[in-house]
């Protein structure tokens, strides 16, 4: 129950909202064609005993007409098959789609909902691959289930029926008592299904902790893949292919070792399902034999006999041949679960905003940031910043200086004191990203580059000195690895100057550029974003005279200069 409560968890958001009447007609349709070839298999179940029964007489007038039956009914089978098979791959492209956007919306959120997760410790491992993989595998999985259990649900009453009616009563004496079980055969079915339900839940109950396992140690291997090329470059710079190759030995090898348990347990399940399998088409013939011997039924009958306990077999089998796809599908459910819960956990964002037009574009008052190692925090300061003011922060490697930038941008929870900032402000931490994709977008990021008149980007590129990119401003490329550290950087002024925000922190954003290089680009921002403020760390001493205020980060205290 506590599952089926976190599917409806999940699934809620979109098969209640607006743009669910489509997928809801898709559905209804799909289970309509789905439960109309139970209605097609209970007319062949009677098309056989009257074929069996003409080829006993030798009836070759109706056995020709009977095949002609037989062709239609199968052509109208595979045309219900197919189309079904259709529209359900449509609805659930769709209802993926959908998911995708709210999960994606969700974890990528305008507060830095992931983030907030990663520097807590509470994001999941590999959310890549819960958004990727396990919302296609939810949607899949659910509607097979749901198709196939609808299916069997209406097969049992239609042939549970029919079975009750063709086997007649089973008539013997036990101590003297006569005894009559009427429409046995059903009843022989039931306690045959019965008993291999217990058993392929003996056999596969561990299949589930084990899938949620492998479907761990998949993502962490891919993921270790993912970081081996984008930093390909550090790798081979340093010879470091051995050691990345160790590493991803010892990742793949816990694939290895919970691949060979989980196809040992599925291996026992497919022994007794595929045995079960054989069997149960077997067991009406044996079971139903005393009567045909004794002519109480024809061979038509024996083989509708037959066919009815093999769909209804079928049809109370669900479970046995859904187990493997039910333990997957509860693996993904418990994933996706707890990820979404995570996404919606509330962020404490204790910053105060200023009000709109304020000169103080930041204000830092009696600010203590700690971190979990250590006792007592890592530093206290007090400063304020104005429009037209820039701040250096400087102070030794280690000190805390772009943990006091991350705490400023409202990503570093544990500080006591208070944060006045205005909600205009960018954050370029200290390692450099640029994205993919055309050039003209990584300049104008985050927004797209038809907001911008082609001008107004070429002229940024001329200022901050990247002229020589303005021929390719359409071309597509990884530009992570083609610019240079420098370049990279450059370009990143480049998008202030597009952006103009209110306020700036930068985290060692000169750091690949040479003193004059980055003297100029600061004096660019003081001259262009006049109207702006910026506070940036920089271990380049020759940039304090360019600061009007020094915030030096000694062992613990932030004294003003």
């Amino acid at each position: 129950m506590q599952k089926f409560k976190q599917f409806l968890y999940l699934i809620k958001p979109f098969w209640f909202s607006s743009q669910a009447i489509i997928a809801w007609v898709l559905l209804i349709a799909t289970l309509a064609l789905s439960l109309s070839t139970t209605w097609l298999n209970v007319l062949l179940a009677d098309w056989n005993g009257q074929f069996y029964n003409a080829l006993q007489l030798l009836d070759s007038k109706t056995i020709i007409n009977l095949l002609w039956q037989f062709s239609l009914l199968v052509v109208a089978l595979i045309l219900l098959v197919v189309f079904a098979d259709f529209l359900r791959k449509k609805l659930q492209i769709k209802w993926r789609d959908a998911m995708t956007q709210f999960i994606t919306a969700k974890w990528l959120a305008h507060n830095g909902q992931y983030y907030h997760l990663t520097l807590q410790g509470k994001m999941p491992d590999n959310p890549d691959q819960r958004i990727a993989e396990d919302v296609n595998l939810l949607i899949s999985q659910s509607l097979e289930l749901l198709i196939s259990f609808l299916t069997s649900t209406l097969t049992f009453f239609s042939f549970a029926t029919i079975l009750w009616q063709l086997s007649g009563a089973l008539q013997f004496t036990v101590f003297s008592s006569d005894i009559s079980i009427p429409g046995y055969m059903f009843f022989v079915c039931i306690v045959y299904v019965f008993v291999g339900s217990l058993c392929t839940h003996f056999i596969g109950r561990k299949l589930h902790p084990i899938n949620i396992e492998q479907q761990k140690n998949e993502a962490n291997f891919r993921s270790d893949l993912i970081r081996c090329r984008d930093n390909g470059d550090s790798i081979a710079g340093q010879h470091g292919e051995s050691v990345e190759q160790e590493r991803l030995q010892i990742t793949f090898s816990a694939v290895v070792r919970n691949w060979h348990r989980l196809i040992g347990k599925e291996r026992n399940l497919l022994f007794f399902i595929n045995g079960f399998s054989q069997i149960s088409s077997l067991a009406p013939i044996f079971f139903a034999l005393p009567k045909f011997i004794s002519g109480a039924i024809q061979l038509g009958g024996l083989m509708q006999i037959r066919i009815a306990f093999m769909q209804l077999n079928s049809a109370l089998s669900w479970f046995i041949f859904s187990y493997k796809n039910i333990a997957v599908w509860q693996a993904t459910v418990t994933r996706l679960y707890h990820f979404m819960q995570l996404l919606e956990e509330p962020i404490d964002n204790s910053i105060n905003p200023t009000t709109d037009n304020q000169p103080t574009k930041l204000a830092v008052n009696h600010l203590a940031i700690s971190v979990a190692s250590k006792e007592q925090p890592i530093l206290t300061t007090s400063f304020t910043v104005k429009t037209g003011q820039i701040v250096m922060i400087k102070g030794r490697s280690g000190i805390g200086k772009s943990t006091l930038l991350k705490c400023l941008a409202g990503f570093w929870q544990d500080y006591t004191g208070e944060i006045i900032r205005t909600s205009d402000f960018i954050w370029l931490p200290q390692k450099v990203w640029i994205g993919e994709g055309k050039l003209a977008d990584l300049v104008s990021y985050p927004q797209p580059s038809i907001k911008y008149q082609q001008d107004q980007i070429a002229l940024v590129l001329d200022q901050v000195g990247l002229s020589q990119l303005k021929s390719d401003l359409q071309r597509t490329a990884d530009w992570q690895i083609i610019l240079s550290g420098g370049e990279q950087q450059r370009l990143l002024f480049a998008r202030l100057l597009l952006q103009r925000p209110a306020l700036m922190l930068l985290d060692e954003t000169t750091a690949s550029l040479d003193i004059e290089s980055a003297k100029q680009l600061i004096l660019l921002l003081k001259t262009e974003l006049s109207n702006s403020a910026m506070v940036f760390i920089s271990h380049q001493n020759e940039l304090q005279t360019l600061a009007d205020t020094i915030i030096d980060i000694d062992t613990s205290t932030g004294n003003q200069k």
